[in-house]
């Protein structure tokens, strides 16, 4: 058995203990609360029948003997009424008292602690977003780039996070907990694993490739998709390919759209979540193939930014995406109609597209 079957084997066993644990507990507890209330309902029953109380007496007078207040306002005065104080308050009820509290105290310690190592379904989550895996290298470095993308996306900032992964068996770190992140510590290739996590609830889910190194990830992640599929989930999900002849496979098995990992910039995965089809245009800008930006050296002056960008439709030169001032500087998207003083356009071409010399273009900003 390799390494990292071992460690899902032995997180697997982990979780399993766990929940054994904490599911013991709240059987005691259960058990005791039972015990106590039957010693309050026969000491109440005893102060009737010996004190001569009524029953709001009895009972007050049993409550403040087992909780150790003792008023003194009402107390027992006849030999069996003392009696019965003796054995069922003193003998039973204060000690269960005691074990309670300890059993409570001690199931809230082990619920925090299987919260904070996402050993626990979170039920009420829905309409969340689901991160499935993390990357193999530097993953709390990405992921906290990832978040804070999220927290700063006007679309996104209010939707709950919480990521499926095996990276962090002893909580996430503080800075995602900090921005109200939870995971569930699982594999998504583990049955049950997915469903736990509310993927059939998540309002979006990314599923992240593993190793960028392996093209085997993709195998992982087709898995992912298909296990998905399967719980009919109507989330809009967003998947990492490496290889782009996988990306059919990945669109017929229920991804909306695919992406390549591009780990420097967790924006692009952002924008395809609130802007589908954004990540094409946006992957193709990163390659000299099909679509892509140039920079043309052409002085202009004295014309408006809709000028430039009709010109350019018309005479089929390219898209206009910003110009370049005197000092350098870039301007994207300017006003419509503002007058630009130019020393060089960024265009958007193809490889279809022919560009004329710098002299033509810029004669037809003149004539």
């Amino acid at each position: 058995m390799n390494s990292l079957a071992m460690m899902l084997r032995r997180n697997k066993n982990r979780h399993q203990f766990r929940k054994k644990v904490h599911l013991h507990e709240t059987s005691d507890l259960k058990k005791r609360l039972v015990l106590i209330a039957c010693v309050i309902a026969l000491h109440s029953l005893a102060m009737v029948f010996f004190e001569d109380l009524d029953w709001w007496q009895a009972f007050w007078l049993t409550m403040t003997s087992a909780s150790t207040t003792g008023y003194g306002d009402i107390s027992a005065i006849t030999f069996w009424g003392q009696f019965s104080t003796i054995l069922l308050i003193y003998g039973m009820g204060i000690t269960l008292l005691a074990q309670i509290a300890s059993d409570y105290v001690e199931i809230r310690l082990i619920r925090k602690e299987m919260r904070i190592k996402g050993r626990m379904k979170w039920d009420d989550m829905q309409d969340h977003i689901l991160i499935v895996n993390t990357p193999k290298y530097d993953a709390e470095r990405y992921l906290r780039l990832l978040i804070n993308q999220i927290s700063v996306t006007p679309e996104l900032t209010d939707i709950p996070v919480q990521i499926l992964t095996t990276a962090f068996p002893e909580g996430l770190p503080l800075d995602l907990r900090s921005h109200g992140v939870v995971h569930h510590t699982g594999d998504a290739l583990e049955d049950g694993m997915l469903e736990s996590a509310g993927a059939h609830k998540a309002k979006y889910i990314i599923v992240l490739c593993q190793d960028l190194q392996d093209s085997h990830s993709d195998s992982l992640t087709f898995d992912i998709l298909h296990r998905i599929h399967a719980l009919q989930s109507p989330a809009f999900i967003i998947a990492e390919a490496i290889n782009d002849t996988n990306r059919p496979r990945f669109k017929a098995a229920g991804a909306n759209a695919i992406i390549r990992p591009v780990r420097a910039y967790p924006e692009m995965l952002v924008r395809s979540l609130i802007a589908p089809g954004t990540e094409q245009v946006l992957e193709d800008l990163f390659r000299h193939q099909g679509d892509h930006t140039i920079r043309l050296n052409v002085r202009l002056t004295g014309v408006t930014w809709a000028e430039v960008v009709t010109t350019l439709i018309q005479k089929d030169i390219g898209t206009a995406l910003g110009y370049v001032r005197k000092n350098g500087e870039i301007v994207t998207h300017p006003q419509t109609f503002s007058s630009i003083e130019a020393e060089g356009l960024i265009i958007l071409i193809n490889d279809d597209q022919v560009i004329p010399s710098l002299e033509e273009i810029g004669q037809y900003f003149t004539s």
